[in-house]
């Protein structure tokens, strides 16, 4: 069985969820004994992850020379030998009968109007609808996705939607916070300090941890991490809302990370919409309490191990985080958390991805 996987989403993004994700997978293919070929593989990229692939050891093919920020929306363009598979990491599929077309739906965001504005959300949909009519199977990141797919798309078969949840990075585990520390940002990790990992814009409700902050007395700090670049308004919003208890840290190293995560009061991630969610995992790995909501995925990556608020409400968050103040209250969410996360393991997601384009192929080219 060939199997061709399509690295084109390293061009879309420079870091980001859906990165990770195609990294972790395909690093694992790599190991799987199976013949792997690369489509729009970019030595020398900007992506944090794609830069971390030898591909001088595998069969790189160069699609088209089609600028990738259009050929994200083509249809594949390149023929695969028949009886091939070809997943696509980021929406595409190929035309081909005579192929297996397995695709991963990460999340609705833009068909729930959460995400991106006209004239790109509409591309996104349409390009997302064209690929799972034309898939024979496809990977949901979640079950909350899987629901919201045979929501959107009523007619697709059951049967060829599979859920395989994500892995959580192992560069994430708990340390001995009383032993000396290594970390490379200038901050005091003794201070009370509540952590906010990644995007902050639209349904990801960032204005909702300010406010939270406002609720919560002086000598709580706020960490930011990641996201987007900021723009003055953020800025000032911080300043006259948190002074002097706000810290930003655009970018971060994992060891820093994995740092940030072990001496934080909490992880606070106040997103109304995910697919899965990398940080409450994350977090919960290196035995930080998650604060978040019970909307979409949140309950299946956190599990009875996460505070969860039934919605985006800096008062219930306030809460929430203020009851983690009960020591004992908070080492027995602590230890949940380290249990909950054991499931979730690449290797895990990597094999049942594997068994999925077995059954596929199966099904299709062996009845």
């Amino acid at each position: 069985m060939q199997v061709f996987l399509d690295n084109i989403v390293f061009s879309i993004q420079k870091a980001g969820g859906v990165s990770a994700y195609w990294y972790e997978l395909l690093s694992g293919m790599c190991n799987s004994g199976l013949s792997i070929g690369f489509l729009n593989a970019r030595p020398g990229s900007d992506n944090i992850f794609e830069r971390k692939i030898d591909y001088h050891r595998f069969n790189c093919i160069r699609e088209s020379w089609i600028p990738s920020k259009y050929l994200r929306y083509l249809p594949v363009r390149y023929p695969l030998p028949a009886a091939a598979v070809f997943h696509g990491g980021y929406l595409r599929v190929s035309p081909q009968k005579n192929i297996l077309n397995i695709l991963t739906v990460h999340d609705f965001a833009h068909e729930r109007k959460l995400a991106s504005k006209f004239p790109r959300g509409l591309a996104n949909t349409l390009q997302k609808a064209y690929g799972i009519r034309r898939a024979d199977g496809i990977i949901c990141i979640s079950d909350s996705t899987r629901k919201e797919l045979l929501h959107f798309f009523p007619g697709i078969d059951p049967a060829k939607v599979k859920v395989i949840h994500h892995g959580i990075a192992g560069d994430f585990y708990p340390i001995n916070k009383q032993l000396p520390v290594s970390c490379s940002l200038e901050i005091d990790l003794h201070k009370k300090f509540i952590l906010y990992v990644g995007a902050r814009r639209n349904y990801k409700n960032f204005f909702m941890a300010v406010k939270t902050m406002e609720l919560l007395p002086s000598s709580y700090h706020l960490v930011v991490i990641g996201g987007e670049s900021w723009n003055k308004n953020e800025i000032s919003m911080m300043k006259e809302k948190l002074a002097g208890r706000y810290h930003i840290f655009p970018t971060v190293s994992q060891a820093d990370l994995n740092i940030l995560y072990n001496h934080a009061f909490c992880l606070l991630y106040t997103s109304a919409y995910e697919g899965f969610g990398f940080p409450p995992g994350e977090a919960m790995k290196a035995g930080c309490p998650v604060v978040t909501t019970s909307m979409t995925s949140m309950p299946e990556v956190v599990g009875t191990a996460g505070l969860m608020a039934d919605r985006a409400d800096p008062l219930l968050f306030a809460e929430k985080i203020r009851s983690l103040e009960n020591d004992t209250f908070k080492q027995q969410l602590i230890i949940q958390g380290l249990q909950q996360v054991q499931q979730f393991t690449w290797d895990k997601s990597v094999q049942e991805t594997i068994g999925f384009y077995k059954d596929c192929w199966n099904y299709k080219f062996s009845t």
